[in-house]
């Protein structure tokens, strides 16, 4: 697959190019797909080199959480790293996606996507019925 690499057991997708929103979707399912087919545990889902797309309404995040679901399943867990300014302030398609069972949460940086995953190396994955997704503080 093209723009996807592997180094361990996580997974780092990091397209470029000029999408719609829907090709994006798609995109990024795809690749959720494919991390599940390697039995990846982690997927950094890098969006910084996509353009072409609008700002994202609530339906558009719902949409994109729903389908995130789908592909990613309970077993993988997904950090994206979004530009800033896209970044919704209350993570609604963070909250719909682990609301479903999915394990997530969006970033700025890549660095803090890696921080963020790098907590749940001590933990066990967590299973559909926990909670929220997010890893415990130290």
């Amino acid at each position: 697959m093209n723009d996807f690499d592997v180094v361990g057991s996580r997974g780092f997708y990091r397209p470029h190019g000029t999408v719609s929103f829907e090709q994006g979707v798609d995109m990024i399912a795809r690749a959720m797909k494919y991390a599940r087919s390697l039995g990846l545990a982690d997927l950094v889902v890098n969006i910084l080199g996509l353009t072409g797309y609008e700002p994202l309404k609530v339906f558009e995040r719902y949409t994109m959480a729903t389908k995130w679901v789908e592909s990613a399943g309970a077993a993988l867990r997904v950090a994206w790293v979004l530009k800033a300014e896209i970044i919704d302030s209350q993570k609604i398609g963070v909250l719909i996606g682990q609301n479903r069972g999915a394990t997530g949460d969006v970033f700025a940086t890549e660095v803090q996507a890696l921080k963020w995953l790098d907590a749940y190396r001590a933990v066990p994955r967590r299973s559909p019925g926990d909670s929220n997704g997010i890893p415990p503080t130290a």
